[in-house]
C-alpha cells in the first residue's frame, strides 16, 4: 500500500498536504485531485476479500493511529516519523482501550509522569484489544497526565523501545488484524512526542472517528447519485 502511494490517501485528510512526506505517489490520480471518494473506492475493493481482519491489517489500524500524529504532532516529529509510515516501511496503531477502560475512556489509568528534568514522560500501564499492535513501531497512546476524567488525558506517540512489550491476543475472529495486549513499563517518551496539548488528548483521540464518519457520509452521498 505504501509502495503504491495509497497510504497517504487513506487517512481522511487532504492527500496534497501529506504527499510531501512520501516518496511514492498514486500514479493514476494527482494528489490535488484525490478525495474521500477515492479512499472509499480502495476501502470497498479491499473489503471484497470478505475478510474484516485483512482490511484492519492493511488500512484499519493505520487509519486510526496515524491521523493524530499528522494533525497534532510537532513539525519535527512529523518530519521524522511520518515518511517511514506513509512509505510502508513502518507501522503505527492507536492504543486507547485498557483492560478496565474500554468505552469508559475518560477513566483510563495508563499513566505518564514527567521526569525530574522535565525532558521525558515516564509511561506505565496496559492497553488491550489494540489493532495492529503486534507489528507496530509506533503507538498513538492515550495516557493520564493530569487529574481524573477526560481533562486529565493526553496523547503521546510512543516509539517501540525498552519497556514496551506486546503479545498477540488469541481472539475468536479477525486474526489477521493483529489484536494485541500492550504493556508499558517505565517507558521514557520525549516530551516532544506529545500530540496536541497536555490534558487535551480527547480532541486528537477521536479525530480518526470523525474522519471515518466523513468517509461514510461521502459513501451515503454517492449512493444517492
Amino acid at each position: 500500500m505504501g509502495e503504491r502511494g495509497y497510504l497517504a490517501g487513506l487517512m481522511g485528510m487532504q492527500y496534497s498536504k501529506l504527499a510531501p512526506y512520501t516518496n511514492n505517489k498514486v500514479k493514476s490520480v494527482p494528489p490535488e485531485k484525490w478525495d474521500l471518494f477515492h479512499e472509499l473506492l480502495i476501502t470497498d475493493e479491499i473489503s471484497r476479500t470478505g475478510s474484516g481482519g485483512l482490511v484492519w491489517n492493511l488500512i484499519g489500524g493505520f487509519g486510526i493511529g496515524c491521523p493524530p500524529l499528522a494533525k497534532f504532532g510537532k513539525k519535527e516529529l512529523v518530519k521524522r516519523i511520518l515518511p517511514g509510515i506513509l512509505n510502508g516501511d513502518k507501522r503505527i496503531c492507536l492504543a486507547i482501550t485498557e483492560p478496565d477502560a474500554g468505552s469508559d475512556v475518560a477513566n483510563l489509568t495508563c499513566e505518564a509522569k514527567l521526569s525530574e528534568d522535565g525532558k521525558h514522560y515516564i509511561v506505565n500501564g496496559e492497553k488491550k484489544w489494540i489493532t495492529n499492535g503486534i507489528w507496530s513501531d509506533y503507538f498513538t497512546t492515550a495516557v493520564r497526565t493530569g487529574g481524573e476524567g477526560m481533562n486529565g488525558v493526553s496523547l503521546l506517540l510512543i516509539e517501540r523501545s525498552e519497556g514496551v512489550s506486546t503479545r498477540r491476543m488469541d481472539c475468536q475472529g479477525v486474526w489477521s488484524s493483529g489484536t494485541t495486549y500492550v504493556t508499558f513499563e517505565d517507558v521514557k517518551v520525549p516530551v516532544e512526542n506529545l500530540l496536541g496539548k497536555e490534558n487535551q488528548g480527547f480532541k486528537g483521540m477521536f479525530l480518526p472517528q470523525m474522519l471515518k464518519a466523513a468517509l461514510l457520509t461521502s459513501l451515503s452521498h454517492h449512493d444517492q447519485l
